[in-house]
């Protein structure tokens, strides 16, 4: 049975190329590309995964991970970036991200990714 995910990301093209890869799994996949969206949609919908960018145009994904993991203790979160230098994904688990995958994605890894926080 696939998972019900939401990204959160502020790149049109990521946003799709995400649906369209994890969707061909079976997954039911939303996204928004804004943090205000997309804490309307976490409490609209309850997905299982969320895909949350630490840069956002209306705020931090970063600092918005201790919020939603309050709110929402059993959703998943993996967190994504473009900077990658190794802080980010620090404080990023440090948060509560479950994961944290760097941009660009190695889209082979997706279906790991998802199996490895659904357990």
């Amino acid at each position: 049975m696939g998972a019900y995910i939401l990204i959160i990301d502020d790149e049109p093209d990521i946003c799709r190329l995400l649906q369209l890869s994890l969707s061909r799994h079976g997954h039911v996949v939303k996204y928004v590309h804004r943090l205000r969206e997309g804490m309307q949609m976490l409490q609209q919908w309850r997905p299982d995964i969320l895909f949350l960018d630490i840069q956002l145009p209306d705020g931090s994904g970063l600092e918005a991970i201790p919020e939603i993991k309050s709110r929402f203790p059993d959703l998943q979160v993996i967190s994504i970036s473009a900077y990658d230098n190794g802080l980010e994904q620090e404080k990023a688990l440090t948060a509560g991200a479950a994961r944290f995958l760097p941009k660009p994605f190695n889209i082979g890894e997706l279906q790991d990714v998802i199996y490895g926080v659904k357990r």
